[in-house]
């Protein structure tokens, strides 16, 4: 099993199948070419996070994510990441500098 990072998000109530689940994903800056990649316990793919071009070092990055309503059984969210580097077929964990912060919400329909 790959080394990934499980993160766990309690939305402010469980949503309706119909309804869409954002992801707020903050990053530090990522090394060129690498690449965050989240996917739910199921192994569901929901997206990833990568960077193009030179990031600044004191910037971070933010990317949204979502994932629909019928994939969450109650209002606690957990997610895995798990990161590609460039060159490289063996995902490691993100580091706390480089997966900064996942925060979720429900989209109103």
């Amino acid at each position: 099993m790959a080394d990934q990072r499980r993160i766990v998000i309690n939305l402010q109530r469980a949503p309706q199948p119909d309804e869409i689940v954002g992801l707020n994903i903050v990053t530090g800056p990522l090394p060129l070419g690498a690449e965050i990649r989240f996917r739910t316990t199921s192994g569901r793919p929901i997206g990833s996070a990568t960077s193009f071009g030179r990031a600044d070092p004191k910037n971070q990055l933010v990317f949204q994510l979502s994932l629909p309503g019928r994939y969450l059984n109650g209002s606690r969210l957990e997610i895995f990441a798990d990161m590609l580097d460039a060159g490289s077929s063996l995902p490691r964990a993100p580091t706390e500098q480089e997966l900064v912060s996942v925060t979720g919400w429900i989209v109103q329909q």
